[in-house]
């Protein structure tokens, strides 16, 4: 038997090293990056935007509670609710069978606004206001210290709040005008140190940012509001104050 000659032994190629085309440059990845980011830096702000403004509905959806529920109120006892008479319960009590709690309940479930998030005692942070319980005030030109006015008296109920945003420190609602000026403009970009009250603007470290508040009339809409001036609150039936 003889030997293969030289010529007809097959010897192996040399390995290539394979060329990966679908791998990325370090360049594009960075480009890759740069477009993630610039996305997201113009979607952040949106979702943002649209987080609030679902708050803000189920905000307003709440006070159409409140001002159906005083509407009823004002229909059973020919009165709306009292803002502040001690030793009386006040509004936040006083709606509270129209809403299927007890008059022993301060506030609470429709009466917290989503968006009126504070940091309580034991510095969590939590909605409902100063007090947890409330994000709502009452038109204090209505029944502050009496229990006699109701829906009679207002000659213009399409133009007459009645319920609104505040900060939950106050039972009753001011005026912008007013030296208790306590409307909250929390929604549309507002921060929860948005009203005209002193004790919140002339805190430190707070940022002032005014946005809308919502607020319910006594026709029952609701709207939002840029500014809340006293005509808001005035009902044009009371007797003048004397000279």
């Amino acid at each position: 038997m003889h030997p293969p000659s030289l010529q007809s032994v097959q010897h192996p190629r040399p390995c290539r090293p394979l060329r990966l085309t679908n791998a990325f440059t370090l360049i594009e990845l960075l480009v890759v990056v740069a477009i993630i980011a610039i996305l997201a830096g113009m979607l952040l702000p949106a979702l943002g935007k649209a987080k609030d403004k679902g708050k803000s509905i189920v905000c307003s959806n709440q006070l159409r509670q409140l001002i159906l529920a005083a509407i009823m109120y004002d229909e059973d006892t020919e009165r709306l609710p009292i803002g502040w008479y001690p030793p009386h319960n006040i509004w936040y009590r006083q709606l509270q069978p129209y809403l299927g709690r007890g008059t022993n309940v301060s506030g609470r479930g429709v009466f917290i606004c989503p968006s009126s998030v504070q940091r309580d005692e034991t510095g969590v942070m939590r909605p409902g206001g100063v007090w947890g319980f409330l994000a709502y005030a009452q038109n204090s030109r209505i029944n502050l210290g009496r229990a006699d006015m109701g829906m009679r008296l207002a000659k213009d109920p399409t133009g007459t709040l009645l319920y609104a945003d505040t900060d939950g420190w106050d039972a009753c609602l001011y005026a912008d005008e007013d030296g208790t000026a306590n409307v909250l403009y929390r929604h549309n970009g507002g921060s929860e140190w948005s009203s005209g009250t002193a004790r919140l603007t002339a805190r430190s470290n707070r940022e002032i940012i005014f946005g809308t508040a919502n607020a319910c009339f006594l026709d029952g809409h609701v709207a939002p509001l840029k500014e809340a001036p006293r005509e808001l609150f005035t009902l044009e039936a009371e007797s003048p104050l004397p000279r």
